[in-house]
This record gives structure tokens, C-alpha cells and sequence, in this order.
């Protein structure tokens, strides 16, 4: 059991660093946030594992009920912040907001 664990924690750190990566690597500001949701993604599944491996899945669904609303509480803040960069430069690329500072 503990080898199929083991697989599944690598799945999850690769799918982590699948985010990293979609992260450091786009300049468009909402790949950038779909890289972080797929991170999001990968932590909960990670806690739900650690959860089942400790036989404590009702701790394990509590902390991946509470990592989803961090999720999406944080996802909303990004998108609100893309739309008014959006409306005030005129595009989303991370080019266009490197000289601001204070005035979104």
C-alpha cells in the first residue's frame, strides 16, 4: 500500500510542479492563475492522501474543504486585479504592468 501512496504523492508533486512551471514560464497574467489554481489543485490532493494514509480522512476533508475556499477567495482577488489592469493598460501580459507601482 505504501508504494501506491508513493506513487500518487509523486503524481501530485509533478502536477505541483506543472504549476510552477506554467507560473514562471507565461507572460499572460490568467495562465499565470490557472498555474496557481493547478498548485491549489495538487495541495488538496496532497492533504487528502495524508489524510487517507492516516486513516483521518474526516481531518484530511476538513483541510481540503478549507484549502478550496483559500482557493477561491485568492483566485477572485487575481481576477478582479486582471480585470482592472485589463482596463487600465489595455492588455494582460506581464509586460505591460512592470512599471507600475500604486496606480491600479
Amino acid at each position: 500500500m505504501s508504494e501506491l501512496l508513493a506513487g500518487y504523492f509523486l503524481l501530485t508533486l509533478a502536477l505541483f510542479l506543472l504549476g510552477v512551471f506554467c507560473i514562471v514560464s507565461q507572460r499572460n497574467l490568467i495562465k499565470i492563475v490557472i498555474g496557481i489554481e493547478v498548485m491549489g489543485k495538487a495541495v488538496i490532493l496532497t492533504f487528502i492522501m495524508a489524510g487517507y494514509y492516516q486513516n483521518n480522512t474526516g481531518g484530511a476533508q476538513a483541510l481540503a474543504v478549507t484549502a478550496i475556499l483559500i482557493d477561491v477567495v485568492i483566485v477572485a482577488v487575481l481576477l478582479t486585479l486582471i480585470v482592472n489592469i485589463f482596463r487600465f493598460t489595455g492588455g494582460i501580459l506581464t509586460d505591460r504592468i512592470a512599471g507600475f507601482r500604486g496606480r491600479i
